[in-house]
């Protein structure tokens, strides 16, 4: 897992329509829309971040 820098997934494409995650070695991951970044974001631990991911995969 990565910390401290802003990630676009390795899915996105080109056209800039994209989410971003930060995860941060206190235990939280955020979520905001990347053509968007100054508004509102998506807070979450990162076990429940982890969780999310392997539920959206099935």
């Amino acid at each position: 897992m990565f910390f401290g820098e802003w990630r676009k997934s390795r899915y996105s494409y080109d056209v800039g329509a994209c989410c971003e995650v930060l995860n941060l070695e206190s235990g939280e991951s955020h979520f905001r829309d990347s053509v968007n970044p100054d508004l509102a974001q998506l807070g979450f631990k990162n076990d429940e971040w982890t969780t999310f991911l392997a539920t959206a995969k099935i």
